[in-house]
């Protein structure tokens, strides 16, 4: 059985010496070159598994990392110095550290801790005088004149004081402080100091230390506390029955059952069930500890480096707590530290919200503007309707005023120019016969011959320009008989053979629907004449109920665009404001190769 014990015990030791962070690695670097780089040891006074070690070594590490970028090797040793009853294994772990050290040269060693600073002071050759930089010992035992030799580091407090002040703050009915700690050596130092720091407290409101009990009966006790209790926890890490824990495992147990509200020293128990305190911060401690080691690898003496750490602390408070005990941000001492807020939806979609209210912005800009311009823009088209309107206006009347003047003037022409160019040829016919009678000279009566046919063309000339002017037959006759009159002259004066088609009319069809379709057919037809070489063309003339159709196609060439092409140029537009006055449809189709046709829809007024 003791053989046993001790290779248990060997065994418990070699696993606390090797759980380290940074392996060990030998000395010669590469191809047999001497490493230069630093070397540093942490040895925690805790297992691995102790959170506050988690929170050291970050701050550590972090600091290190940051302040000495050429990089150093950091290695850990957990050593779990609580066994401070078992000898066997304290005598093996220092034989252990002493082996597995014995050629190491550290650049730096850190004890962490109490225990661990002890375990440096009673064997310091086992470094080979390296620099101490200790971090988290607490006030007067950290002297680093008289307890180690080229030391410094890191000192604590733990303001047991403060702590209880703002807990009085928060709680003012509060007349009752209960106080548990645990039966380890460590556990037994932290209520020793308590019990000193809080001496005067005893003045105002009544103590009660707990010391050991086991979980489930603490727990029973504190479900027993009333609302004018208040409960500290120092540490917890052994009971009266022997069973280690952690105080942080053991504090969220306290913390369910506890009906008062429950205050702690360091910040590694925040988050844990504690409300809050003035707490030591192990993390900014561990940090300040790196920066010293940082000095001290960067060749400054341990002695010229003075110990800090004081200003550390800081009151702490776990925001979920306040909102279990109702507690508001107003009652909290100035400068206090809130962790474990819970994001605000401000918090959480401030950055989503401003960027839709942007967007929001940004678009509702962007409508009016567009809202703004389209106004604006509809007013311009509207202004240019207007003006449009007016000058398609303006353009019918002139073209009403044109079909007014030609009507006069073809009837001036026809009426009385014609008449007196008739009267004329007859008195040079009355001439001719009676020179012919009184034996005029050959001459004399071919030049009277001459005048009067002269005078006969230039009648035929007057009437034929009088019809294309305004044909007056479209006013005695009709649309259809002046369409046949004019494609018959036209068919006779260029040789060509146009076909006439006409449908059933209306009776009486308005004179300017009348002179609009007489117009475009004219137009459409000496188009055909004079570009298309065809030796055809139709015209087609019929009516429905509502609607006058007119088509003229020939068998010509055709031609491309309309606007491009310039074969109608501008008896095209005519045609257009001509089919627009009468509310009617323009339509032209052809292509090369392929004859022109040009269809004509006008609706017919009811009164027609």
């Amino acid at each position: 059985m003791y053989v046993q014990a001790i290779v248990s015990r060997i065994l418990q030791a070699a696993l606390a010496a090797i759980l380290t962070v940074n392996s060990v690695e030998p000395a010669s670097g590469l191809y047999g070159e001497e490493d230069t780089t630093k070397r540093v040891l942490l040895l925690y006074s805790h297992q691995v598994s102790s959170p506050i070690n988690a929170d050291w070594d970050r701050g550590i590490r972090r600091a290190i990392a940051a302040g000495y970028p050429d990089g150093a090797r950091v290695e850990a040793e957990h050593l779990d110095l609580g066994r401070e009853e078992d000898h066997e294994y304290n005598e093996l772990l220092l034989d252990l550290l002493r082996h597995k050290y014995a050629d190491v040269q550290f650049d730096a060693v850190v004890p962490v801790y109490v225990q661990a600073f002890n375990f440096v002071k009673a064997n310091r050759e086992l470094f080979q005088n390296a620099p101490i930089v200790f971090c988290s010992v607490p006030v007067g035992i950290a002297d680093p004149t008289q307890e180690l030799v080229n030391a410094t580091g890191v000192v604590f407090t733990l303001d047991f004081v403060e702590t209880v002040k703002s807990a009085r703050k928060m709680f003012p009915n509060a007349q009752r402080l209960v106080v548990l700690s645990g039966t380890s050596r460590e556990d037994q130092n932290l209520r020793q100091w308590a019990e000193l720091s809080l001496s005067g407290v005893e003045k105002e409101m009544q103590l009660e230390y707990v010391t050991g009990a086991p979980l489930s009966v603490l727990c029973q006790k504190l479900a027993e506390l009333d609302a004018r209790s208040i409960v500290l926890v120092l540490s917890y890490d052994r009971d009266v029955e022997g069973r280690n824990q952690m105080t942080v495992e053991a504090l969220q147990a306290i913390a369910k059952y506890s009906r008062a509200p429950v205050f702690g020293l360091y910040d590694t128990l925040l988050g844990h069930g504690i409300l809050g305190g003035k707490m030591a911060s192990a993390e900014a401690q561990g940090e300040l500890a790196g920066q010293m080691v940082v000095r001290v690898l960067r060749g400054e003496a341990p002695t010229a480096i003075a110990p800090r750490g004081l200003e550390t602390n800081q009151y702490m408070f776990d925001a979920r707590q306040m909102r279990r005990w109702s507690i508001s941000t107003d009652d909290l001492p100035a400068k206090s530290q809130l962790r474990y807020s819970e994001p605000t939806l401000w918090d959480r979609y401030g950055v989503y919200l401003v960027g839709i209210a942007g967007t929001v912005i940004l678009q509702t800009l962007v409508i009016t503007a567009l809202v703004i311009n389209r106004s604006r823009r509809m007013r311009a088209e509207e202004s240019l309707l207007a003006s449009r309107g007016r000058a398609q206006e303006l353009a019918g009347k002139l073209l009403s005023a044109q079909e007014d003047e030609r009507r006069r003037l073809a009837r001036e022409l026809h009426d009385d120019l014609t008449q007196r160019l008739a009267a004329a040829a007859i008195a040079a016919g009355k001439l001719e016969h009676q020179a012919a009678s009184s034996n005029a000279s050959p001459e004399s009566l071919k030049q009277l011959k001459h005048l009067k046919q002269d005078l006969i063309n230039i009648s035929q000339d007057v009437h034929r320009v009088s019809r294309q002017i305004h044909p007056a037959i479209l006013d005695d006759l009709g649309l259809a008989d002046a369409l046949r009159s004019e494609c018959d002259r036209l068919s006779k004066s260029k040789q060509i053979q146009v076909k006439v088609r006409c449908g059933e009319l209306p009776e009486k069809i308005p004179m300017n629907t009348a002179v609009c379709l007489y117009r475009i057919a004219q137009e459409s037809l000496w188009n055909a004449v004079k570009h298309s070489q065809a030796d055809q063309v139709e015209l087609t003339l019929s009516a429905d109920e509502e609607t006058i159709h007119l088509e003229v196609r020939d068998s010509g060439v055709g031609f491309g665009t309309l606007e491009s092409d310039g074969k109608f140029g501008l008896g095209l537009e005519s045609m257009r404001e001509r089919i627009r006055l009468v509310n009617g449809r323009l339509e032209i189709k052809t292509a090369p190769g392929q004859g022109t046709v040009v269809a004509v829809d006008v609706p017919i007024p009811e009164s027609a």
